[in-house]
């Protein structure tokens, strides 16, 4: 969330309520050394989920993990053949010795100890379910990252156009509007190529940068909300990805536990040997084929039993993350209050800048009226840039996550 704070907390400590707009016809963006295609929010944050890096290799680990689990229940049977032959000696005890050089086959399988196949398979299944909610995790920050960087680059064109309105505007009165008109063409260079370089950390998201980058489309007139900071935490604590993910974790650390528990249990090794001895003669008397059977079990004792520290760091693991959840209930609150005192602050300087901006709009009739429009109009789309970002991030912190409608 580093890179997400330091994107948005130059707006959300200045002051930031969606009032209606009357809707804006600006002039298109035109620049002529780069191609643009205009991609939605929504379309954006769709290609973003299946293209990103990070999310493949989560998406991989998922797989790997879910493949583990349904092996997993299954018995280590760890079977064991034996054959063998003799016995052989490198000379005879006396003469007239004769050594019948014996056939065995035997084979030995592993019966787990008590438990130990239930709590394998269950710690399987505990450990897909962490990837996924990590998954999630990941993947509900990145697209707060990138609707940020996607909204900063809409702002850019909106202002850039912004400025070309009042070129255009001035262009009515010639001489007398040059020198205004030629510093609105300078800011134009420098807000185009604020967009080039907001576009290419768009096309970072999803992983491509070919020759055409990604122009944000809307007006970021999303209408303002009232909330419940009470409501907003109660849905908080329900619906946060992380919650989801810290629960998973606690989850797959008491699977584990049980794991080490189990490997305490004793295994029982049962074997079955077959012995086949030819026919020989020996000392003048014929002796016939001969065939026996042994049953043996082996009982392997290690010393897991005779030692607790495993336990004690199995459970220690556990608790760590049940404290660390807990901390991230206990944050949910002060996050929900700060940000809601930072949107009742960007609802109020919106209303401020679109009551300014429609009284501007009335005198756009000489040069100081498109000097004053185009001042409203820019602090304007600097209210609304704080107050969808603070809002966005209001509802996400509360387990919102529908995709704003930019208009």
């Amino acid at each position: 969330m580093k890179k997400i704070s330091i994107s948005i907390y130059s707006f959300l400590f200045t002051s930031f309520f969606v009032t209606g707009v009357q809707a804006q016809s600006l002039p298109p963006f035109k620049v002529d050394n780069t191609q643009y295609r205009s991609v939605s929010l929504g379309n954006y944050l769709s290609e973003l989920n299946e293209e990103n890096a990070n999310l493949k290799i989560r998406r991989l680990n998922i797989a790997s993990a879910d493949a583990n689990a349904k092996d997993a229940g299954m018995p280590y049977l760890s079977p064991i053949l034996t054959y063998a032959r003799g016995s052989m000696y490198t000379q005879a005890p006396y003469a007239g010795y004769t050594n019948p050089a014996s056939n065995t086959l035997g084979a030995m399988v592993t019966i787990e100890g008590w438990g130990k196949r239930s709590a394998r398979e269950a710690q399987a299944q505990a450990d897909a379910k962490r990837k996924l909610a990590e998954m999630i995790t990941e993947g509900k920050a990145i697209e707060t990252e990138a609707m940020f960087n996607y909204i900063d680059a809409l702002r850019t064109k909106l202002l850039w156009q912004s400025y070309q309105e009042a070129i255009d505007a001035l262009n009515q009165y010639r001489a007398s509007g040059s020198t205004q008109a030629a510093e609105f063409i300078a800011a134009q260079k420098v807000l185009a190529n604020d967009l080039k370089y907001y576009s290419y950390g768009m096309a970072n998201f999803v992983g491509k940068t070919g020759s055409e980058l990604i122009m944000p489309v809307g007006t970021l007139n999303i209408e303002a909300k009232n909330f419940k900071v009470e409501d907003l935490i109660a849905r908080a604590q329900e619906n946060r990805a992380d919650i989801a993910s810290g629960q998973a974790a606690v989850e797959s650390a008491e699977a584990n536990l049980e794991v080490v528990k189990a490997s305490k249990n004793i295994d029982f090794l049962p074997g079955v040997y077959y012995t086949q001895t030819p026919s020989y003669a020996s000392s003048g008397i014929n002796y016939g084929t001969q065939q026996a059977f042994s049953f043996l079990l082996n009982v392997p004792l290690g010393n897991g039993f005779l030692m607790n520290s495993d336990v004690t760091t199995a459970a220690n693991s556990q608790a760590e993350l049940e404290v660390s959840l807990m901390a991230t209930k206990a944050k949910i609150v002060t996050e929900i209050n700060q940000t809601y005192l930072q949107y009742q602050s960007a609802k109020e300087r919106l209303e401020a800048a679109t009551k300014a901006y429609n009284q501007a709009k009335m005198s756009k009739n000489n040069i100081q009226g498109i000097l004053r429009f185009r001042n409203a109009e820019y602090e304007l789309f600097d209210a609304r840039t704080v107050h969808a970002k603070t809002l966005i991030l209001l509802e996400r912190l509360s387990g919102n996550f529908e995709v704003p409608n930019l208009h």
